[in-house]
């Protein structure tokens, strides 16, 4: 008879050891949080994720309809749509239900860590104390505050949970050798995940790293049936792209070619990989907005050649390193091999919104370089406490340190997001001449009655164009016109106010509400005829959209 090792386990270091350390995770960092509380609401996407309608309405809607800008997540509508029946418009009730989301996915990750390292031979000690660094590191890091403190982001949050539960049920599954309850909780979860945000469609291809590593899966007389085994999960992936594709073209979020060439987006692909790396070990100029870099010509690119070939050259050696490692560091291997793999989606070649890059992005892939960190983390405890007890409290005083470094980080980035002046604000102090953060900024002043600060900031915003093509920098730059036309009638400047608006006009003759707003100045100047004019013209171009309102 052989006595087993208590200091070790096969089920992820003890399930009760593992929970307790989840839970701790969890608790410390919603502690750490707790500030979002005295947020409100920012002036971007807030005012239209925010669900106003009636529960009974809003929850056959959220599965019918597409969202206005250009997405299909009816569970992260769902939630809003709760949040609002239970909290109406009290931001701190919103705020609370991201918090307490991002507790439990961090709590999630301690989990997932231990079930992971959990299908190797190590010790108990060695597995908790991976799973503790892993969920304190990605719980705390300063680039998981935009997904907590903005509520739109309701849906990252949603997505990273389930997609969360499903690998820890796939790990579970694949203890067994047919198909079990948990492969089935696991394709709930998943298609749960895709619900909430179409960015789970990196999850079939995460198992089958899984697969590779820890579990060993991946041998020839099984092969067939474990990829038949990932079949619903591609499909159900493929069922998510093609609905986010036609909700994307259906609003008109997806941008085309011509307005964002190719090259500017490979560009980007590239880069953001290395960029969210270096923030990740080094997060610092965090902001809401990263503007694409002018890239449109051949003058400009080659100014960014420097800066795109080092982040080229860093991605080939990070993909040399893996190749190299992929026998004798595997654990290395799969994590970064993870991360490259759940960031795919989010690289841009299909590019909707403004951003070149973003920090929510960093959200559900900075769990594998987590993990991984964990697991260097237990690995040099595990190696303390066997050959000396004096570098335990060092050990722990210089993670403790971290820790409470990070939370610091995330603290501040929190008060960035307190409102829309604080944030747009931000944003400038990082990229001066943002257009979208000075358009953003003006429109918080004109709807706060500043009326002198939002022309400062549509005044600044049009005086840099924005790094998209001529076509779309003409829309962006008429409504921008619009916009300060309107704050100049407040102002009493009408003359200017008309200058603006007969601008945005010839930038935009099809947009019938800029004739309705030049009709209203011209009404105010006593100039009949012309106001005449602007709204037959108006009524015209509201007639061919097919609208029964009035302009």
């Amino acid at each position: 008879m052989v006595m087993s090792n208590p200091a070790h386990t096969q089920k992820g270091g003890g399930s009760q050891s593992a929970h307790l350390a989840a839970a701790g995770v969890a608790l410390l960092v919603c502690l750490v949080y707790l500030p979002v509380l005295g947020n409100g609401f920012v002036n971007w996407d807030d005012g239209v994720y925010v669900n106003r309608d009636p529960l009974a309405k809003a929850l056959p809607a959220a599965f019918t309809t597409f969202h206005a800008s250009g997405n299909w997540h009816p569970l992260a509508t769902l939630s809003h749509a709760v949040d609002h029946a239970v909290f109406g418009l009290w931001a701190p009730g919103h705020h609370l239900t991201s918090l307490v989301v991002h507790a439990l996915n961090a709590g999630l990750v301690v989990l997932l860590c231990c079930a992971i390292l959990g299908v190797r031979a190590l010790s108990r000690r060695e597995i908790i104390a991976a799973g503790i660094a892993a969920g304190l590191l990605w719980g705390l890091h300063p680039l998981r505050v935009e997904c907590v403190a903005w509520v739109s982001e309701r849906k990252e949050l949603l997505c990273t949970l389930f997609y969360l539960l499903g690998l820890l049920g796939y790990l579970r599954h694949a203890r067994g050798t047919s198909i079990s309850r948990w492969y089935l909780a696991t394709l709930a979860c998943f298609a749960l995940a895709l619900l909430s945000k179409p960015m789970a469609v990196s999850f079939p291809l995460v198992l089958l790293v899984l697969d590779a590593y820890p579990l060993a899966r991946l041998r020839r007389p099984r092969l067939r049936r474990l990829l038949a085994e990932k079949l619903p999960f591609v499909l159900l992936a493929m069922a998510a792209a093609l609905v986010t594709l036609h909700a994307q073209q259906a609003a008109g979020a997806m941008r085309a070619l011509a307005d964002l060439p190719l090259r500017t987006r490979l560009s980007v692909a590239i880069q953001a990989p290395v960029a969210y790396l270096g923030k990740t070990l080094w997060p610092s100029e965090l902001r809401a907005l990263y503007s694409y870099p002018m890239l449109s010509d051949l003058s400009s690119w080659w100014e960014a050649r420097q800066a795109l070939a080092s982040r080229l050259l860093a991605l080939v050696l990070l993909v040399m390193l893996c190749w190299a490692l992929k026998r004798r560091r595997r654990p290395l291997v799969v994590g970064l091999l993870s991360y490259l793999v759940m960031l795919l989606p989010v690289l841009g070649i299909v590019q909707v919104g403004p951003q070149a890059m973003a920090e929510r992005y960093t959200y559900l892939p900075g769990i594998a370089l987590a993990i991984l960190a964990g697991a260097a983390v237990g690995f040099v405890w595990e190696r303390a406490a066997v050959s000396s007890r004096f570098w335990l409290p060092t050990l722990a005083a210089i993670f403790a340190l971290l820790t409470a470094s990070l939370s610091w980080l995330s603290i501040k980035q929190i008060a960035v997001w307190h409102d829309s002046e604080s944030l747009w604000s931000q944003v400038l102090a990082c990229e001066p001449g943002n257009v979208e953060a000075h358009n953003s900024r003006a429109d918080y002043y004109y709807q706060r009655g500043n009326l002198g600060q939002a022309l400062a900031d549509y005044t600044a915003a049009l005086a840099s164009p924005p790094p998209v093509s001529p076509t779309h920098a003409d829309k962006r730059r008429a409504a921008i016109l619009n916009d300060r036309a309107v704050t100049l009638v407040q102002l009493g400047r009408l003359d200017d106010a008309v200058a603006d608006e007969s601008e945005s006009i010839r930038l935009r003759p099809d947009r019938g509400d800029y004739f309705a707003n030049r009709a209203r100045m011209f009404e105010r100047m006593g100039r009949t005829d012309n106001a005449n004019s602007d709204w037959q013209r108006a009524r015209t171009l509201h007639a061919s959209e097919g609208s029964t309102s009035p302009p």
